[in-house]
């Protein structure tokens, strides 16, 4: 009981980036996240009613997790008025677009390493998260915490943490429905399996958007990148 009393006191946490100025959202996704894992069960029992194969409705989740990550990441650039948002694309119709293709290939991952290896929530926040901090920006975000190291430890592990949690958010989301799906007693534990699913994530991430923007090119492409003030959505 009093694990799930401090689990809700860090979601709670986030909140306080609201009365900041401008205020700060992207950590909500970490309290969506907390909200969904203490109501798991219930997340489980609607997942399997749900119609249609389990391949189309993974699909569907890591997609949803990712709209809402995205959006609320353009939404923290946007009331901060970024001049380089950390976006796919400034613009939030294109972000979402690509967004498509990222964490299309993010589900593509885990349905791989699923039929094979077992995974518990904790263990896909756990993975996705350390792989954001390495990943995050093409590497940029962790040499940034390197070079922060040693003028201002504590603003490094804060961007650690907050990188951390964050992805792990985004799986996390996606696997709590889906978490015991499957008979999981049949499925490895082997360690390789979080190799596998980083090294996977990773670079299906990479084709998926690389797909989006050869389809969207035959469509007259993606907007120019430009303000997200003057130009939010498109």
């Amino acid at each position: 009981m009093w694990k799930t009393g401090i689990l809700i006191a860090t979601g709670l946490v986030p909140l306080l980036g609201l009365f900041s100025e401008p205020p700060g959202v992207m950590a909500l996704l970490y309290s969506l996240f907390v909200a969904a894992f203490i109501l798991r069960k219930q997340a489980r029992t609607i997942f399997q009613k749900l119609p249609g194969a389990r391949v189309v409705k993974v699909t569907v989740l890591f997609l949803l997790a990712g709209v809402l990550t995205e959006t609320l990441a353009w939404l923290d650039n946007y009331l901060k008025a970024a001049r380089e948002p950390a976006l796919f694309h400034p613009q939030l119709l294109a972000d979402l677009i690509i967004g498509t293709g990222f964490y299309g290939g993010w589900a593509a991952a885990w349905l791989i390493v699923m039929r094979w290896f077992r995974f518990s929530v904790k263990e896909a926040f756990l993975v996705t998260g350390l792989q954001g901090i390495f990943f995050e920006q093409l590497g940029a975000v962790f040499v940034a915490m390197l070079a922060a190291l040693s003028s201002n430890p504590v603003a490094a592990v804060l961007l650690g943490v907050y990188v951390f949690l964050v992805h792990g958010s985004v799986a996390g989301l996606a696997i709590i429905p889906i978490e015991a799906d499957a008979d999981r007693r049949k499925l490895s534990s082997h360690w390789v399996r979080f190799l596998l699913v980083i090294a996977l994530m990773v670079s299906l991430a990479f084709t998926g958007c690389a797909i989006v923007g050869l389809v969207s090119g035959f469509f007259g492409g993606l907007p120019p990148k430009r303000s997200i003030v003057e130009h939010p959505f498109w």
